[in-house]
This record gives structure tokens, C-alpha cells and sequence, in this order.
């Protein structure tokens, strides 16, 4: 971990720290009173998942096999007087040989993946409830945004993403929920033991979401992205979105998101551009069963620089394959499709079967400008709840090139548990 980093964490934790044992002190008057308070009205967590992953990837001599376990233990207190704190620990161990690229293994002859053995605090903050309509919380915290476009915490990798720094949610105006973020230091999923592993920063996020209206949700957002250790993806972007769903009778719903922004340089990004993001989700669900047609562009000014989200979690979007986690220099049009069924209401033998969710997806990808053909991917995902918290899941990825990348196959198993 860089000594920024450090000092910003322990900083905030200290000064933090001070204030809520004051608090209890003058306003409780009775430490052991405000601790069994803690207990009482806190919550304990404890997720834990083994995964194997095998990569097919051309142009590399062997194929990644990758057996790790991550597991989060975490704890948070109730309010004591208005303040609240928590604290979460993040362990990941390989189990057997490490034949994959780790991003800091050296073992280049392997695909990447970016599951790095490591035991970090993965959040540690407090909160302030004092002020009417807002809550503030400082220290090092997770964060997913809306639909973790622009800023996310990762979670499908073993190690999650996490921020230094502080933010405030702001209910005060009636029907409209206000968020700023502010992001020092960004703790990234290859972990403190690799030297791309903590993102010095100058990061802040402003959203504003309405309460449910009869067209739906509207939000509003700007994000200014100043990255110090990663000049070239530095940027702002001011953007909007519509979300909702329209029922058209007969138990089947139109669902619909429409999502655009433009994107401009920023702090020390060494490239002067202006892109545009457009993202097109309209869809019908029925009975457990929901597809979707998808158009998304991430913009490009002539090649010279293209619509990045270097906080996102990118393996949401663009394929399962994650051949886009850093977009093309010429942009890129995703278009693709998205069908997904849970399963319910099943009796006798098939009960077991209960909340089982598939997803299918097919992607065809183009650049946004100079008309190139990148290659297409077919995804598929499924997801079994087990007993007692515990889960299986089942992923599958296949990217076949064209003018972009190299063909790439991805197997991957998991079992997990969460309390």
C-alpha cells in the first residue's frame, strides 16, 4: 500500500475515531451502554467463494488454469448517538499451481487472470448521521454506482475495488436522493502487493436521482476523474439516464433504460477530446423471463482518444470475455442481445431448482469510427442458490476475432456461501 494511501485512511479512521468516542463519552456518559448499543443494533458478514477459471487465449503458448478462494469478513455497529463505523478484512489464497497470469507473477506464457493471493482491509470507515437529510461517511469505503458503469467495486474478481475518501448522501429535497463522492486513492482488484495496485487520485462524483415518476427514474451525474498514476484515462463526463418499466397487461412488461452523456478531457489527461456515450436497453419480461435488445457507443474523436470509465466494473458490459475493459482508441458499438429466465414456483423433485437464474447474451462489435468489424462473443451465466447460503455458479465466455484482439474462451466455475 503507497503511504498516501495510508495516511489517508489512518487520517480519517483517527479524527473519526476521536469524534465517536467523544460522543459516546459527553452525550451517553456510559461507554459500556453505548457498546452493548453497537452490538445490538450492528450487523456481522462473512462471504465466502472458491473459483476455477480455465482461458483459451490465442496468441499465448498455454492456457490459464486459476484455482483461488476469497473470502470478506465483515463488521458493522448500529448507531451510537449518530455516528456508525465498520470495518472488513479481504483474504484471497491460490489453491494448487499458479498456472495464470496474476498481472504480477511474471507469468506472461499464461492469460491473464487478475487474482492476486493477498489479505487487505478492504473498508474501514465511519458515519455521521447529525445532520437532518445526509449522511457523510469517511474513511475507505465500497461503492456501486447505479449500474457500475462509471464506478464500481468489481466484485466478480476475487479482490474488490474499493475508495479513500469520503461521501455524503443527501435525502433534505423531497424526491430526490443527491450523492458526492470523493475518491483519493483507488484501492484496485490486483491488490497492495502490485505496483498498478493503488491509484493516487483526484476524483469527484455528483448524482442526483429522483424518486419513481410515471416515465420512471431520472438521474442526472457528473464525474470528474483526475488519475494520477494513470493520466490517459483521466476525464469528466456529464451525462443522464430514464429508467422504468410500463406494465402492457396480461402479466407482460415493457422495460426500458436510455442513457446518454458526453465525455470530455480532464486534470492531466495529455489528450484534448469530446466523445459521446449513448446506451439503449428496451426489453419484455414475463413470468420470470425478461429479453432485451442492447445498443451501447462509447465515442471516439478521430482515433485519437475514445469514452473510458477506468472505475468501472467493466465485466458487466461489452461481454463476459473482457476483451473491452480499456476501449479501443476508435471507440466501440456493442450490440447485442440479453435473455434471462429465474426459475420459480416449481414443485416435488424440481424444487431444488428454485431461483435458478440463466442468462444468455450474443455481442457484435464494432469500432465507432473507421468501420471495423472487432469480432462478436456469446456469454452464458447461471446461478444456483443451495442450502443454508451457499451457491453454485457456472460461467461461460467466447470471443471470436475479427479485426480486434485474438479468439478467447473462458470456463469458469465457482461455489460460494454468505451469511
Amino acid at each position: 500500500m503507497r503511504v498516501g494511501s495510508v495516511r489517508t485512511v489512518v487520517a480519517l479512521s483517527v479524527i473519526a475515531g476521536h469524534a465517536f468516542v467523544g460522543a459516546i463519552a459527553a452525550e451517553a456518559g456510559d461507554l459500556g451502554e453505548g457498546i452493548r448499543a453497537a452490538i445490538k443494533d450492528g450487523k456481522l458478514w462473512l462471504t465466502s467463494r472458491y473459483r476455477y477459471e480455465y482461458v483459451d487465449q490465442d496468441g499465448l503458448p498455454e492456457n490459464a488454469r486459476a484455482s483461488t478462494l476469497s473470502t470478506e469478513v465483515g463488521v458493522e455497529t448500529g448507531l451510537i448517538h449518530g455516528f456508525r463505523a465498520g470495518i472488513e478484512g479481504e483474504f484471497v489464497i491460490e489453491l494448487g499451481p499458479d498456472d495464470f497470469n496474476n498481472t504480477i507473477n511474471g507469468n506472461t506464457q499464461y492469460p491473464i487472470v487478475a487474482d492476486v493471493q493477498s489479505a487487505e482491509i478492504d473498508q474501514a470507515y465511519i458515519e455521521s448521521h447529525h445532520i437532518p437529510g445526509a449522511v457523510l461517511k469517511g474513511g475507505r469505503y465500497l461503492k456501486n454506482l447505479d449500474n457500475m458503469r462509471y464506478v464500481g467495486s468489481v466484485a466478480w474478481r476475487q479482490n474488490d475495488q474499493t475508495f479513500d475518501g469520503a461521501t455524503a448522501t443527501i435525502t433534505a429535497v423531497a424526491g430526490v436522493t443527491g450523492f458526492y463522492g470523493y475518491i483519493g486513492n483507488v484501492n484496485r482488484i490486483v491488490s497492495d502487493r502490485s505496483p498498478e495496485g493503488n491509484w493516487q487520485s483526484n476524483v469527484h462524483l455528483f448524482h442526483a436521482e429522483t424518486s419513481p415518476l410515471p416515465i420512471g427514474t431520472l438521474t442526472a451525474y457528473t464525474y470528474l476523474m483526475d488519475i494520477a498514476d494513470a493520466p490517459a484515462l483521466s476525464n469528466a463526463s456529464y451525462g443522464g439516464f430514464l429508467a422504468g418499466k410500463q406494465g402492457l397487461g396480461g402479466g407482460l412488461t415493457f422495460n426500458y433504460r436510455f442513457e446518454y452523456a458526453r465525455q470530455t478531457d480532464y486534470g492531466d489527461q495529455p489528450v484534448d477530446y469530446a466523445v459521446n456515450y449513448v446506451h439503449a436497453t428496451p426489453g419484455l419480461s414475463w413470468a420470470g423471463l425478461s429479453a432485451s435488445l442492447g445498443y451501447e457507443l462509447l465515442g471516439s474523436d478521430h482515433g485519437a482518444a475514445a469514452f473510458e470509465t477506468p472505475l468501472a466494473t467493466g465485466h458487466v458490459f461489452n461481454g463476459f470475455a473482457d476483451v473491452f475493459l480499456t476501449t479501443p482508441a476508435t471507440g466501440l458499438q456493442d450490440y447485442y442481445i440479453d435473455i434471462r429466465y429465474k426459475v420459480a414456483n416449481l414443485a416435488g423433485p424440481l424444487s431444488g431448482l428454485n431461483g435458478l437464474l440463466l442468462i444468455g447474451q450474443y455481442h457484435e462489435f464494432e469500432s465507432a469510427v473507421g468501420d471495423l468489424d472487432y469480432g462478436s462473443e456469446f456469454d452464458f451465466y447461471a446461478n444456483l442458490p443451495l442450502r443454508d447460503g451457499f451457491y453454485a455458479e457456472f460461467k461461460y465466455a467466447n470471443y471470436q476475432a475479427k479485426s480486434y484482439a485474438t479468439d478467447r474462451e473462458k470456463v469458469i466455475f465457482g461455489l460460494g456461501y454468505a451469511y
